[in-house]
Parts: C-alpha cells; structure tokens; sequence
C-alpha cells in the first residue's frame, strides 16, 4: 500500500480502447475505466516493476491515439493513492483519482498509440509532457491550450485545432501584409 513517500512526479497513460465502449454505453463510469486493474510488472516478473505507483501524479486514459479522460491521483479517506487489487502473485493496482482540472486540456489531445499486439496496456511519461498551456522546449513546434481547444503549430505552416465535439471553429484567412502583421 502506498504512504506518500515519493513526489509524484509521472504520468501513467493507460490503454483504454478495449473497455471504453462501457463508458459510452453507461455500463461504467471512465474512473473505473481508467483507474484501475493495471499491471504494473514489468514482463512476466512478479517481483520487478515497470512503474512505481508512489510516482504517478496523473492517469490518462488513451484510445486511439486519442484521450478519453484524465484523472489525477489522490489519496482517499485512509491516505492511501493506490490498491492492489486481484489475488495472486500478479496482482493489479487500482488507483485513487479525480477528474483533472489541471490536465483538462489534454482531453480529445492527442496521446500515445499502441502498436498493434503491443503486450503493454501502460506507459509511463513525464509529467511534462501533458498539456498544461506550456509551449514546448522544441522551438520549431509551439502548442497553445485556449479553454478546452488545443492548438498546435509545427513550424511547416500547418495549424492542428482539437476541440471538444459541440464546438464550432471559425477560420479566417488573412491575406493582406497589414492584417498578417497585426
């Protein structure tokens, strides 16, 4: 069981393509989705983990390239963030969390895609690389997060908008050399 120990400082982006269809048919909530059931065994081992739960702050939940929710890691009435869950040596883990309000930009953000067959329904990434409204270090490539929408530049004059589905995007091309500077 886990005593807040470690800073928190990763993100667990966790597979959901299979059951996300629970969600959307009312079956289960995205918490239960997205929070648990994990492995966090690295291979077949029972004893070397591929992830220390103490670290994870944020769990995202990715579906075809394509977050579904994210939630951040809290401890419940006993100060606990996580539960192992299942009998057995290879146990899962089952986290404590709440929607994100400082990740909700990630929301409908693209997010890590699994190979076809990949064995590993978890990633595990660095904090940082969720979008918080921070432009990356990568100078070439710059991200602005307005309200729920996303907007992203690659440098090659291409503008990647994601917004929630009940949203409507307005684009205006400006074409004179005063408008372009203003």
């Amino acid at each position: 069981m886990s005593v807040d120990e470690a800073q928190p400082d990763l993100a667990l982006a966790v597979n959901v393509g299979r059951r996300w269809r629970e969600v959307e048919d009312g079956a289960s909530t995205a918490a239960d989705v997205v929070l648990s059931a994990w492995s966090p065994w690295s291979g077949r081992s029972t004893s070397v983990m591929h992830f220390d739960p103490d670290r994870i702050a944020v769990v995202v939940g990715c579906r075809d390239g394509q977050t579904m929710a994210v939630f951040d890691v809290i401890p419940d009435d006993e100060g606990l963030r996580w539960h192992w869950v299942n009998d057995g040596p290879r146990r899962r883990i089952a986290f404590h969390g709440r929607p994100s309000k400082r990740y909700a930009a990630q929301l409908a953000a693209p997010a890590p895609k699994w190979r076809r067959g990949e064995g590993k329904p978890v990633k595990v990434l660095e904090l940082t690389a969720l979008l918080r409204g921070d432009a990356p270090a990568d100078n070439s490539t710059q991200r602005a997060v307005l309200g729920q929408a996303v907007v992203t530049t690659d440098g090659d004059r291409q503008i990647a908008v994601s917004v929630p589905a009940d949203y409507t995007v307005v684009i205006h091309t400006r074409t004179a050399a005063a408008d372009r500077d203003s």
